[in-house]
């Protein structure tokens, strides 16, 4: 019997991450990326997750992430984009001016991102809004950004994950939710999360091979554990 009981409960452990992954729906596959949406208990807005593979090393992936200023050049409807301050090497407040199809209004994203390593060959990015960063700051973006002609986005969450695979290729999952406040339809926001991620992974993967980011090295202990940030930034 107690044979019986550790057999079952082995198995009850290989069930669970795909249980715990079964509210995730298949929205699209397609080129090799995939993206899924779930159903929030507290809201109307749906959560995303996005999952692709690239055939690059993962400090070539981060530093892609690290450089703020570009985000325009390859993240969907991103219009501006940049740090707003970095408290140590392994977190940002950063901000993102988001286009929206006319007429609706524009959004602005202010977010504090964090590097979490996990051991040698991955990092957590998890991300949050923080609306109030700029509020009482007299900082010439801040200023523009108390001033944006559109809407501050007050509420969002996520996470990237990037782990790179013994081949060398890198894993990436990004996963999201936010409320984007305003007059904008439940369907549209919903529609705008399959084909927004979807967009942001392609430009990724064509940008990703950048000359400038070919020589990204993260930092890592004698034992390859990683540490946060990077040897040296040459973008």
């Amino acid at each position: 019997m107690v044979e019986l009981k550790k057999t079952w409960y082995g198995l009850l452990l290989c069930l669970l991450p795909l249980m715990a992954a079964a509210d995730w729906d298949l929205e699209k596959d397609k080129d090799g990326i995939r993206v899924y949406t779930q159903a929030v208990k507290t809201s109307a807005i749906r959560r995303f997750k996005v999952e692709m593979t690239l055939p690059v090393t993962l400090d070539r992936v981060l530093a892609v992430f690290d450089d703020f200023k570009r985000y325009p050049e390859w993240k969907f409807k991103v219009n501006r984009s940049g740090v707003l301050a970095q408290p140590d090497e392994s977190s940002w407040y950063h901000y993102q001016d988001l286009s929206m199809p006319f007429p609706l209004e524009d959004r602005m994203f202010v977010m504090r991102s964090r590097l979490l390593p996990q051991g040698r060959n991955k990092v957590v990015i998890e991300t949050r809004a923080t609306p109030e960063y700029c509020r009482k700051r007299q900082q010439k973006i801040c200023a523009a950004i108390n001033r944006f002609d559109g809407l501050l986005v007050q509420e969002a969450q996520g996470r990237h994950e990037l782990e790179q695979l013994a081949n060398g290729s890198t894993r990436i999952t990004w996963i999201q939710h936010a409320e984007p406040g305003g007059s904008l339809p439940d369907w549209l926001v919903n529609a705008l999360l399959v084909d927004g991620p979807w967009e942001t992974f392609k430009g990724l993967r064509a940008y990703v091979d950048q000359p400038r980011y070919r020589e990204a090295r993260l930092k890592r202990d004698a034992s390859g554990v990683l540490l946060g940030g990077f040897e040296k930034v040459t973008w």
